[in-house]
């Protein structure tokens, strides 16, 4: 294999040799080229190792200059979002290693994965739940890349509607996941209609007029551990059987008793505690065991863990719950805790406490966790051999115990369907008796055993009934500002027409003003402005969100706690959704993001995707995630969150804060903020003089909880509606890299940069990510031009004044592309956007473009470099301006107003022209080389912090 060793590169990382079905597709790759359609293996064989031969393919492909033959963007997807984390640690491990390469094997690969272009061999990132003002994928289009994430996050950032992401960055995403990327799909049988529609994305792009060619279209791989399927799979053969490591994990005896209890959840609650604390019993004698119990639904998990939680300390074990509807923040904690106990390969080790974990679907899929003891709730055939495949995971404890809790009257399950009584009803066929119980073996070959001939259909999670992607789906998805009025039904592309249910994004913050209505915390909405304010400063992030199913915040808000039914699957069925027909007066109010502004929504206005802001005195989350009926104040997680995500620290300091148990002094804090407040009403109120002693009373302990200390802090007011001081914000004046957005790190408030020397970066670093990329000469020209040639607009007086904020000292005599970064909002008023008056400049200059053979590309790509004009630029009210602006030598003018916004101005014939020249995702895609080029050339100034 050249100079690279799979076998010696796999070895060096992860300290044993690859099975040799990961040696044999790793060579298969590298002769044909071609990945299989499906990958077929059981559980515990190492599918995830499928990102090891993915980057490692596309090193030899590197090294050898074949560039497009293997992708960049290797995009591992599941349906279970605390296995995004664990599959998210494997990659870490790689990126670890190439950075720090352990040996010559190793360093090979990082050699030849540095000549895409990147700035490292490797970054790895998780794509959580997105949000209106975070960045998403890595900046680098070059960049050799791992990303985990779940189908609804890729799969709607692919379809150009990101889930919670900026809808002007919509076209970044499809462009990124559109090309130049691997999706290999996990469990791919539950995800057919996700499946499905990436198949017909591919047939999609095929209808484009031109090529990005040696840039290849998004490539799709099926894995799965109980696939059955008509197509020839890539799977074991007898080479791997006889593998001792794969044959002791095959013959584990997993030996699981049937239990039959009714439906009812009181009884199927008593049942799943007793079965499991006898299982934990029986397995203590000999070990101090991790026992897992698996059922289906969050409120039947929380139950358990709370009826445990209150034996843990009598009998000696701990207990976490594990779920998806937790901030990931939170989830980080717990599975650290859990992976530390029973990660696999782990013993347990006497004298320990034993561990029971309550767990919902979430531990189904790539868990990497070994129990000894399982007890779960009767599901479909294939989420019951997932649930197994926990139990002596490695095969090494061989004394495993099982138990399957259900009953004839589970039909019409919401989540399993008929598949789960016909399941019970097989498993009560096949299995032999001991005694008084029923047993099935659920070891791997046992079950292949019994399956054999056996048509399990019936037995198997349904798929959502097909919606089929097609050309007219496509042209309204591709118009993303302003979306049409008919949008796609994206959830059901996804997970299919009775299945297309999408969650709601919940932050909590302490700092929302509230008032006290019929005994409870609620929103103040006569106060939207200073709520405003503030989340403008510090907006939410995905680290602090807490993803959960539409009808259940509905339920939440309004004080129902409805969520018997709320399961932890993506894309549950919408049978589970229960019609709203409360009263708005009856229910709390929460904040949204809507487009541009953050407004005030009753529980029955909420949507599907919506991101939504709360007071932490809501309640309803503790630190094992969704807790409905928990009324205590939610711990604030932002200021952890910024400093995750590498951002300066936000300081909000209010009258309430003074308050709360932690402050050192509460008497002196009051004092304190009584001085602010009453000095805020003189008019040369200077804040700096009043908040060393607010500073002093709150103390050090509340103030690090925070993010305190501030380095060079800047510091804003905020007033409630009668004028009075609400809060003071304190953030540093030298912003880091990570404060800025994918609209952010191409606005004005970064640091002071020239038009001339920002325009010149641009260009040239958009010349070479598409090298890097492999793109066209032609292509090149076209989106080193549009660099250049961007920000033009900007030379508008009005956009001068703003950028300056009145400071006339920035660069005097200068004309500027970036301004100093400000706390609050300009109130200067501008007229169309500065996209709209470059393009206006270049349209009456057309000897701009005169190199460029395609000047319609270059010139759309001017207009949309901030995602705007995708087919229509904002209409704004506008008298015009006049002003000059040099290029190339040459001094420019221009007088009017560009009125894009217009039918007549062509812009939308052009965005469809070049829809059709170069496909939806591939004019995404050139769109986005231009995007991230204007983002690195802004990190590059916001790091240097000088003018440039």
């Amino acid at each position: 294999m050249n100079d690279l060793d799979f076998v010696a590169f796999f070895r060096d990382i992860h300290g044993v040799p690859p099975f040799p079905w990961q040696e044999r597709l790793a060579r298969q790759l590298i002769e044909t080229g071609t990945w299989p359609d499906l990958i077929d293996l059981p559980t515990a064989s190492g599918k995830t190792a499928c990102i090891d031969i993915a980057l490692f393919h596309l090193a030899w492909c590197l090294e050898r200059g074949e560039r497009g033959k293997a992708a960049r963007r290797i995009v591992f997807v599941v349906d279970r979002r605390i296995i995004v984390d664990a599959t998210a640690r494997r990659a870490e491990r790689i990126r670890d290693a190439l950075r720090n390469p352990p040996t010559d094997a190793v360093r090979a690969v990082a050699n030849a994965l540095m000549k895409a272009g990147g700035s490292e061999p490797l970054v790895c990132q998780e794509l959580r739940g997105g949000m209106p003002r975070e960045r998403g994928i890595a900046l680098n289009p070059a960049q050799p890349m791992v990303i985990t994430s779940t189908v609804d996050q890729v799969g709607s950032r692919l379809l150009f509607r990101g889930y919670g992401v900026n809808p002007y960055s919509w076209p970044v995403h499809a462009g990124l996941l559109g090309f130049d990327t691997l999706i290999l799909l996990d469990e791919a049988h539950l995800s057919a209609p996700f499946a499905e529609t990436v198949a017909a994305i591919q047939r999609e792009q095929s209808r484009a007029e031109k090529s990005l060619a040696p840039v290849q279209p998004v490539r799709f791989v099926s894995l799965s551990a109980t696939a059955h399927t008509e197509r020839t799979p890539f799977g074991l053969v007898e080479e791997d059987f006889s593998n001792p490591v794969i044959r002791e994990r095959r013959t584990a005896p997993k030996p699981a008793r049937l239990v039959e209890v009714p439906r009812k959840p009181a009884d199927r609650v008593k049942a799943l505690f007793r079965e499991t604390l006898n299982t934990y019993k029986t397995l203590s004698g000999e070990v101090s065991p991790a026992v897992a119990v698996i059922v289906n639904r969050v409120r039947t998990a929380r139950l358990l863990f709370e009826q445990f939680r209150e034996l843990a300390e009598k009998e000696g074990f701990t207990v976490e719950l594990l779920t998806g509807r937790c901030r990931p923040l939170d989830r980080d904690d717990i599975v650290k805790r859990v992976i530390e106990r029973c990660g696999a390969g782990r013993e347990p080790r006497t004298g320990e406490p034993g561990l029971i974990v309550v767990a919902t679907q979430t531990l189904e899929v790539g868990a990497d966790l070994d129990f000894q003891g399982l007890v779960t709730e009767c599901a479909s055939l294939d989420a019951l051999r997932q649930r197994f495949g926990r139990l002596d995971r490695l095969g090494r404890f061989r004394r495993a115990r099982g138990v399957v809790v259900g009953s004839a009257d589970d039909k019409d399950d919401p989540i399993y369907g008929p598949a789960l009584s016909a399941t019970w009803e097989w498993l009560c066929e096949k299995a032999r008796r001991e005694g008084d119980a029923l047993v099935v073996d659920f070891s791997i070959e046992a079950m292949d055993r019994l399956l054999q001939g056996v048509d399990i259909s019936s037995m198997t999670t349904r798929s959502g009934e097909l919606l089929q992607l097609t050309p007219l789906h496509v042209e309204l998805l591709a118009q993303t500002s302003p979306t049409p009025a008919y949008d796609p039904d994206v959830e059901a592309l996804l997970h299919g027409v009775d299945r297309g249910l999408r969650d709601v994004q919940v932050v909590w913050r302490a700092d929302l003003p509230v008032i006290v209505r019929d005994d409870r915390a609620v929103l103040d909405t006569r106060e939207l402005s200073a709520a405003s304010a503030l989340l403008r400063t510090a907006p939410p992030v995905s680290l602090e969100a807490m993803n959960l199913p539409l009808h259940v915040v509905r339920a939440w808000l309004k004080g129902e706690k409805d969520t018997d039914s709320m399961a932890d699957v993506e894309g549950a069925s919408a049978s589970e959704v229960e019609e709203d027909s409360g009263s708005p007066g009856l229910t709390r109010q929460a904040l949204r993001w809507q487009g541009e502004k953050w407004e005030t929504v009753f529980a029955r206005q909420l949507r599907a995707g919506d991101t939504i802001v709360v007071p932490t005195e809501y309640g309803g989350c503790d630190e094992y995630g969704f807790s409905p009926e928990s009324t205590d104040p939610v711990r604030d997680l932002s200021a952890r969150a910024r400093s995750a995500l590498k951002r300066s620290p936000v300081v909000i300091l209010t009258k309430r804060l003074t308050e709360a148990p932690e402050v050192a002094n509460i008497d002196a804090a009051r004092d304190a903020w009584t001085q602010l407040a009453k000095a805020y009403e003189e008019p040369d109120f200077d804040p700096e003089e009043h908040l060393p002693a607010l500073l002093d009373a709150l103390g050090d302990e509340m103030l690090s909880s925070r993010g305190w200390p501030i380095t060079d802090p800047e510091i804003a007011t905020v007033a409630d509606r009668d004028g009075k001081l609400y809060a003071l914000i304190v953030t540093s004046r030298r912003p880091m890299a990570g404060d800025f957005s994918e609209e952010d790190n191409s606005s004005s408030q970064t640091v002071p940069v020239t038009l001339p020397n920002h325009s010149a970066g641009v260009g040239r670093r958009a010349r070479e990510l598409a090298r890097a990329c492999g793109l066209s000469q032609d292509l090149q020209d076209a989106v080193a031009r549009a660099g250049e040639l961007h920000d033009l607009g900007k030379a508008d007086p009005r956009f001068q004044q703003f950028l300056r904020g009145g400071d006339l000292s920035i660069l005097p005599g200068e004309i500027l592309a970036k301004g100093p970064r400000r706390i609050g909002r300009s109130s200067v008023e501008l007229g169309e956007r500065h996209e709209a008056y470059s393009v206006a400049l270049v349209r009456r200059h057309r000897d701009l473009l005169g190199s460029v053979t395609d000047a319609e590309l270059a010139e759309y790509l001017v207009g949309t470099h901030h995602g705007r004009g995708r087919p229509l630029m904002p209409d704004r009210s506008d008298e015009g301006v006049a002003f000059a602006v040099e290029v190339d030598g040459h001094q420019l003018q221009y007088e009017g107003v560009p009125r894009l916004s217009a039918l007549a101005s062509g812009w939308a014939t052009l965005f469809w022209r070049l829809n059709r020249r170069y496909g939806a995702w591939g004019l995404a895609y050139l769109e986005t080389i231009l995007r991230l080029a204007d983002w690195l050339q802004s990190a590059e100034e916001v790091e240097k912090g000088r003018p440039r």
